[in-house]
């Protein structure tokens, strides 16, 4: 009886340990319709896809945060590590051209906290970031990309995974297939 109480006590707290636990990426809600990839996590929403007008691509994040959540923006003067950051693994058939463009545009602020002690671009509202595409192939081809940013207060870097395919003179969001 003893053996089975204790061996049942060390399940619940075993369960009760893992649960705690930060979610990986993997286990956060991740989908994908319709050309678009959607990251749903409780302390925000991210929506990534491309928009197409003519012959002009940008590539489109939204963001919406939750429980007072924030991050780093792209446009922060100082290096920080867990900044708002995007980059394609081929930048053969494939680049970003100019730069990302920030709706609303975070506003500088000084930040006492003892890891930023200086000036930082806070994004604390949803935001919706256009990064333009420039293309230089017609050929069929498939680049890889990845968006990563530290969000707060939970203090971990997040890192989404994409691909980007070009077929038949259309290009597509993709889910990573990795």
């Amino acid at each position: 009886m003893n053996i089975l109480l204790t061996n049942t006590l060390l399940l619940f707290l075993s369960i009760g340990w893992v649960s705690d636990k930060h979610p990986t990426i993997n286990e956060i809600e991740n989908t994908y319709t319709e050309d678009v990839l959607i990251i749903a996590d409780d302390l925000y929403d991210l929506q990534i896809k491309i928009e197409t007008t003519g012959n002009k691509h940008n590539l489109v994040f939204d963001i919406k945060l939750h429980k007072g959540s924030q991050f780093i923006s792209p446009h922060a003067k100082r290096d920080f590590t867990g900044k708002f950051f995007m980059d394609l693994g081929d930048y053969t058939n494939l680049k970003f051209e100019g730069k990302i463009i920030e709706t609303p545009m975070s506003v500088e602020e000084f930040d006492s906290h003892p890891f930023v002690f200086g000036t930082v671009n806070w994004v604390r509202v949803n935001t919706t970031y256009k990064q333009p595409l420039k293309l230089y192939s017609q050929r069929d081809f498939e680049v890889f990309g990845r968006v990563r940013f530290t969000i707060e207060p939970r203090c971990s870097l997040e890192e989404i995974p994409f691909s980007i395919s070009y077929k038949d003179g259309k290009m597509k969001l993709q889910k990573a297939k990795c």
